[in-house]
């Protein structure tokens, strides 16, 4: 016999007990009973399939809708984006989604949050995943191709009025969408993000840029792109962050001001790579307003508690 304990984004976990040689349930141990949850309105996150930017390979996603949901309406879309090559971010269980809720507080402020797998992210084949050596600049495109289709799956998403929001490689991501992508992507919320991959950490670039440091490097930087600049950008990092240098965030906002773009900052004092206590809770007011200002263009909210 074994014990089976099992979930997935959708199925809260359950726990059984199985004949080895055939796999039939022959006990049900526990169920999760999330009925408190759905009391109040709370509801999974909505699993897809789309096709990646080449138009063959199949890629997987899901997104978080508002409870309130009025499908008569357009909401814009929000990227929640970590295209570091050695991790996924769909989620696998539901302990994952229950952890990730987040995504569910910033949807009920009038958005859909999405999270998808694009090629060059990890689990998949060697070719899905050679796909982002040497390009980690490039890893958003299937996130473009993922919500152009959603748009067209569903008419109350807005693919003309985009987000993103990422901390460290995902940092890197979101203020890179609007430099590499500043016609697709409108708003970004960057957080302590390796912005130049010349000034991070030696052995996390150069396991995916490769070595030498070569041109791939340069043309890749958020720095290098400051004058791309279109949407409102969010630059944060904590003061004393060991593991991503400051320095390219400071570095990246020099860039921006010589390139005369109009931008926002934030520097946590005494924070290093996570953000804890009331510094996180500050950062998450900055960045839920961030959005409901710049990209549902309503009036944020600043007295309230979590």
């Amino acid at each position: 016999y074994i014990v089976d304990n099992y979930s997935r984004l959708d199925q809260p976990a359950i726990s059984v007990i199985r004949n080895a040689l055939d796999g039939e349930v022959l006990l049900e141990i526990d169920k999760t009973d999330i009925s408190p949850a759905l009391d109040i309105g709370w509801q999974t996150p909505v699993s897809f399939k789309v096709k990646a930017s080449d138009d063959k390979t199949d890629i997987y996603g899901a997104f978080w809708l508002p409870s309130n949901l009025d499908r008569r309406k357009s909401y814009p879309v929000i990227d929640n984006s970590y295209t570091g090559p050695h991790t996924t971010v769909y989620p696998k269980s539901f302990s994952q989604v229950v952890h990730g809720s987040e995504k569910q507080s910033l949807a009920e402020l009038g958005f859909i949050v999405m999270v998808v797998d694009g090629r060059g992210s990890a689990m998949r084949s060697k070719e899905f995943h050679d796909h982002s050596y040497g390009r980690l600049g490039f890893s958003l495109q299937d996130h473009i191709a993922a919500i152009e289709q959603l748009s067209e799956m569903y008419s109350w998403i807005d693919k003309s009025r985009v987000g993103i929001y990422g901390h460290s490689a995902g940092g890197y991501d979101a203020a890179h969408a609007l430099l590499q992508y500043p016609d697709f992507y409108k708003v970004a919320v960057s957080s302590s993000a390796d912005h130049d991959h010349r000034m991070e950490k030696a052995w996390w670039p150069e396991m995916y840029m490769g070595w030498p440091v070569d041109s791939q490097y340069h043309q890749q930087s958020n720095i290098t792109m400051a004058g791309n600049l279109k949407g409102k950008l969010l630059i944060t990092h904590g003061g004393i962050d060991e593991n991503v240098n400051p320095s390219a965030t400071f570095k990246l906002a020099e860039a921006l001001i010589k390139a005369d773009k109009d931008f926002d900052m934030l520097i946590l004092p005494g924070m290093r790579h996570g953000y804890n206590g009331v510094h996180r809770e500050y950062f998450t007011k900055r960045k839920w307003n961030y959005f409901v200002e710049n990209l549902r263009g309503a009036e944020p909210l600043w007295d309230f508690e979590f």
